[in-house]
């Protein structure tokens, strides 16, 4: 219950017993309250209304009481199933046909826990690394540091040998080749279709050229 005061202090005066009313509330629960009002000068019209924040959450039966001396105005409070469970607001009222306004504050539900007042120490030795003196760990670095040059190296021998091999085959096979022209050159066999003057000059330029890259890339013959 809140009282209020009009016109003791003066003419239009506004006075509250307490600044602030809680009304504790749980989702889904809805309770009635009242704002007793207190004239001590000529009757009058009083407003009554509640800030945005209250707007779901108050209803005013009497928002425009007349009061004579003492008059009793009922409100209700609730809390939807879906609304927050705490809600702050103000309850505003005006006297004088507007002249003068005042207001109190009215929170409605369960506040939760602070979430300001909570702090966690932190030791400041978890913020360092620790330093690890053991030889077997700067071996596994130093290991680590070293594995993709070794990789790398690896890698290029590698393609060197297979380089080096596939030519060994070419000049294998070149070499069966020129043995095998020159079996059937002494043979009885008419190669004159197939050794005609343009594919002997082709097959010569092709020769010449494979000797010119086997001297170049075996390495032998570096």
């Amino acid at each position: 219950m809140q009282q209020v005061h009009i016109n003791r202090l003066g003419v239009n005066s506004i006075e509250f017993d307490t600044d602030t009313v809680e009304i504790p509330l749980s989702p889904g629960e809805e309770r009635s309250f009242e704002i007793v009002m207190i004239n001590y000068g000529a009757p009058t019209h009083v407003n009554l209304a509640v800030s945005d924040s209250l707007f779901e959450n108050i209803t005013i039966l009497e928002d425009n009481p007349y009061v004579r001396h003492e008059e009793y105005i009922p409100l209700i409070a609730r809390i939807s199933y879906d609304g927050r469970i705490y809600t702050q607001g103000q309850v505003f009222v005006t006297v004088g046909y507007g002249s003068k306004k005042e207001s109190f504050n009215l929170n409605i539900g369960s506040p939760g826990p602070d979430e300001s007042n909570f702090s966690v120490d932190v030791d400041e030795s978890l913020s360092s690394p620790k330093k690890s003196s053991s030889p077997v760990v700067s071996r596994k670095r130093e290991w680590g540091t070293h594995l993709p040059k070794i990789s790398l190296q690896m890698l290029e021998s590698t393609v060197k040998l297979a380089s080096s091999r596939s030519l060994y085959l070419m000049a294998a096979l070149l070499i069966v080749i020129s043995a095998t022209m020159l079996a059937l050159t002494f043979t009885s066999i008419d190669l004159e279709p197939l050794f005609g003057f343009y594919q002997a000059v082709f097959y010569s330029i092709l020769l010449t050229s494979f000797m010119a890259f086997l001297l170049i890339k075996l390495p032998i013959f570096k």
